[in-house]
């Protein structure tokens, strides 16, 4: 693995390589998680002789560089931040894989520059909340998260860390080093992803999924079920897709069946 620093749009972006291939495949993690999530998942990858794997730590997030003003991690700026990584640092076009957040941005950056995305992996994804009246809710429930994260961040981790969408039937109980990656985030960075790219505020892209024309893949744990009714939704309304719900799995596919996850991803990509 190599581990590398680069400009973007004014700010260091951190991302680890791994193989020599000639198809970039780039992984997008979640909110408080950082390149390293995915590491189980790929310690096995049998593909990195024909691809290279790229990591991203998102911005703010592990060891990038954050923002002082919650705009900065909107969706045009982290969409425009992405776009530049790929023009600049990847052969084109790759292949997206995101986790939750990372899927909101992997899918983001779909609709708006199709010509960088060969196809896409979505693991536990959302097109965003399309109700104003939920839209709103949701913005004013990140709002009293991100005020819960700037004045006690250990109390907030341990609330995040029992909310109902980790707490299913199958959820692996999380390692230390997973716990660490959320314990390093830098608070105010932590507040402003959620102010700024929490699932309320970004553009809702309902209305932009039938354009898409790439292969994609839908990824979401059979306990999940909030999601798993949300990626059967996106299934039906998204024409080159293919829905694999994983038994055994919650919302962190990747942590619950990591094999399960990896060979999901294998079998899709070498299909491609």
């Amino acid at each position: 693995m190599i581990e590398q620093h680069q400009q973007v749009r004014g700010l260091q972006y951190y991302y680890l390589t791994q193989g020599d291939g000639k198809q970039d495949v780039v992984f997008l993690h979640g909110f408080l998680g950082s390149h390293a999530i995915f590491n189980e998942g790929l310690s096995e990858i049998d593909f990195a002789s024909t691809h290279r794997l790229i990591s991203i730590d998102l911005l703010g997030h592990g060891a990038s560089e954050g923002a002082e003003l919650h705009y900065r991690f909107s969706a045009k700026e982290q969409v425009a931040d992405l776009a530049y990584f790929i023009r600049h640092y990847c052969q084109k076009p790759v292949i997206l894989v995101g986790y939750s957040m990372g899927a909101r941005l992997a899918l983001s950056l779909a609709t708006q520059h199709p010509s960088l995305c060969k196809s896409l992996v979505l693991e536990s994804g959302h097109f965003g909340i399309s109700s104003e009246t939920e839209r709103q809710s949701r913005q004013s429930l990140d709002a009293q998260r991100a005020d819960e994260i700037m004045s006690d961040y250990s109390s907030f981790l341990k609330y995040w860390q029992d909310i109902s969408l980790f707490d299913t039937t199958h959820a692996r109980a999380m390692s230390s080093t997973y716990k660490e990656i959320q314990q390093n985030q830098l608070p105010l960075w932590m507040a402003n992803s959620l102010l700024g790219f929490g699932a309320g505020t970004m553009p809702c892209l309902e209305n932009r999924l039938t354009s898409l024309r790439m292969p994609l893949l839908l990824l979401v744990g059979e306990d999940d079920s909030k999601y798993k009714a949300i990626n059967q939704r996106m299934h039906l309304m998204l024409p080159s897709s293919y829905l694999s719900i994983v038994k055994g799995a919650g919302h962190r596919v990747h942590w619950d069946a990591p094999k399960t996850w990896q060979k999901e991803i294998e079998l899709f990509i070498t299909q491609l």
